[in-house]
């Protein structure tokens, strides 16, 4: 302050130039510390916002018990749903003579006859056009399918469901 005055003195400032600079200067100085006290309490309220937070996190812990999600589970029995079992599958690494019988990358041998059902039929499921299922069988196409005895060698396709090359579609 005694800074302040030496200036003024030298400025030869009117009385109330130098009052209303002095007020101004006290009033700042009062903001001054107003503000470090919000800038304080907003620190410390912050601090214990966490530790409250902290506390109720490390109350509500399980315990080591695991989690059991089966109570959101909600089961609609009246919705459409279906399920295959597909137990041939793999992509065609060399294609028979008479273009129904077909090896598989895993060694596995399949044979298609009359009997096998090729596509997915049912309520849900698209049309034959959609499907991903092409009208031979190529080297290179993925196979997925069913059959009833998978010891035989070769094995009898009971259904193809996806006969289908990602890379090189014919349609």
């Amino acid at each position: 302050m005694s800074a302040y005055k030496k200036v003024m003195k030298q400025i030869q400032a009117s009385e109330e130039f130098k009052s209303k600079m002095q007020e101004e200067m006290m009033e700042y100085g009062k903001k001054e510390k107003r503000a470090y006290m919000k800038n304080t309490k907003l620190v410390v309220g912050s601090l214990v916002a966490c530790a409250v937070i902290a506390v109720v996190a490390l109350t509500n812990i399980n315990n080591g018990v695991a989690l059991d999600l089966t109570e959101r589970i909600v089961v609609d029995h009246l919705g459409p749903a279906a399920s295959a079992v597909v137990n041939i599958d793999g992509v065609i690494t060399e294609v028979g003579e008479d273009g129904l019988s077909f090896t598989l990358d895993n060694g596995m041998q399949v044979v298609v006859t009359d009997n096998t059902e090729l596509g997915i039929d049912g309520p849900t499921a698209a049309p034959k056009e959609e499907q991903l299922f092409e009208p031979t069988f190529r080297v290179g196409n993925l196979i997925g399918g069913f059959t009833e005895d998978t010891s035989t060698d070769p094995v009898t396709a009971a259904v193809i469901y996806t006969n289908w090359n990602f890379e090189d579609p014919i349609r």
